[in-house]
């Protein structure tokens, strides 16, 4: 049976049509329009009369944002049904899957290892057929011989080594651990990612200030540079 006709009996549902409402719509253009006319803020007059549009974009978007959440939530209930039903649907068939993975994949590494000794055979072979030939050449029966007898038994690890394969579907990739991080940026450093914890400065920032410490005098010690920004409040 092809397996796009046995979707539907696992996992079937229907989904939304979403809509934004005139009404919704006509209040945005009434906003924007209204808001278009703030060109530049030369004063606190100015400002303030900005902050009151600020207010009126900040309040239609706390409103969309609220009706998203309103609206998703259903959505985001069935999804965890859909996503908790289907991972413990799937439990046996994980662990099945993972089990027979395993054994193919310990097979795999069993072969590996028995064609690395035959390789290593195959090597010593080579390189006694290559000495036997070397003393043939100075000549002696026994010397022929041997050569002989070290070419056949070349010939013979070779054949051992081409009938060694890897299952089909097999495939062998790299893969890595690590066990000091540290070390490694010391001795790679372009494979180490580096990311500032914002959180945690700025709470660094604000204990600070509480002691009445000089933040920017403080943050320059660690490499920071350390400044206010203003905040403008939509409430």
């Amino acid at each position: 049976m092809n397996t796009t006709e046995l979707m539907p009996l696992i996992l079937a549902g229907d989904g939304y049509q979403l809509t934004i409402s005139p009404e919704a719509e006509a209040r945005k253009a009434e906003i924007l329009s209204a808001s278009s006319t703030i060109q530049i803020v030369g004063d606190n007059d100015e400002s303030a009369v900005a902050q009151r549009h600020t207010r009126q974009l900040a309040a239609m978007r706390i409103e969309v944002e609220k009706s998203r959440k309103l609206v998703k939530e259903p959505v985001n209930r069935i999804g965890k049904m859909i996503d908790t039903a289907a991972a413990e649907f799937l439990i046996e068939i994980n662990a099945e899957e993972g089990r027979i993975k395993r054994l193919i994949g310990n097979h795999a590494e069993e072969v590996m290892r028995i064609k690395a000794e035959k390789e290593a055979a195959e090597r010593a072979a080579f390189e006694a057929a290559r000495a036997a030939r070397e003393a043939a050449e100075e000549g002696g029966i026994a010397a022929v011989l041997a050569a002989k007898k070290a070419a056949a038994e070349k010939m013979e690890a070779s054949a051992e080594v081409a009938t060694t394969k890897i299952a089909e579907g097999v495939r062998f990739a790299w893969d890595f651990e690590v066990d000091n991080i540290e070390a490694v940026y010391r001795a790679a450093p372009e494979f180490i990612t580096l990311e500032i914890k914002r959180s945690a400065v700025l709470e660094w920032f604000r204990e600070m200030e509480r002691a009445d410490v000089d933040v920017a005098a403080a943050a320059v010690l660690a490499n920071i540079h350390a400044f206010k920004k203003p905040i403008i409040s939509s409430r």
